[in-house]
């Protein structure tokens, strides 16, 4: 597998425990914010079930063997697991503004490497991701503010 391939398929695990993660704060969410978090974090979960799918087919496309099982995903991603406990607004947007900022850079990292190995259809497909979580990103900092 070539070495961009296998950061995209870190950067898959990390979209299938992201998935997982999105959907506890969506059920664990309390606390006056939870009718806005609790409606945005199940568009997210969605937008991150989408993404999640057209990396591992866009990894099927390149060769290369998708990470598809919990083991290998936990062996692989760089993402941290949340425990199955309440959160309140404030700290479950930190919680999610964090691990956004590491996929935008982990993004960032995949379109260098494929440009370099002369993949233009893997480096258009994650600079629409850096749009994505870019703007996710500033929406997280601004209800922080």
């Amino acid at each position: 597998m070539a070495d961009y391939t296998s950061k995209i398929n870190v950067f898959l695990a990390d979209q299938i425990l992201f998935f997982i993660k999105l959907h506890n704060l969506h059920w664990y969410i309390k606390g006056s914010s939870f009718f806005t978090l609790h409606a945005e974090y199940e568009k997210l979960y969605d937008e991150a079930n989408e993404i999640l799918d057209e990396v591992a087919e866009r990894l099927l496309q390149l060769d290369a063997a998708p990470v598809a099982s919990l083991k290998e995903v936990k062996k692989l991603a760089t993402l941290v697991e949340r425990e199955s406990e309440p959160v309140d607004g404030k700290d479950s947007v930190k919680i999610l503004l964090e691990d956004y900022e590491k996929l935008q850079a982990s993004a960032t990292e995949i379109i260098r490497l494929a440009a370099e190995a002369g993949d233009e259809g893997t480096a258009d497909q994650f600079t629409g991701y850096i749009r994505s979580y870019s703007k996710i990103v500033w929406m997280l900092k601004s209800y922080l503010k």
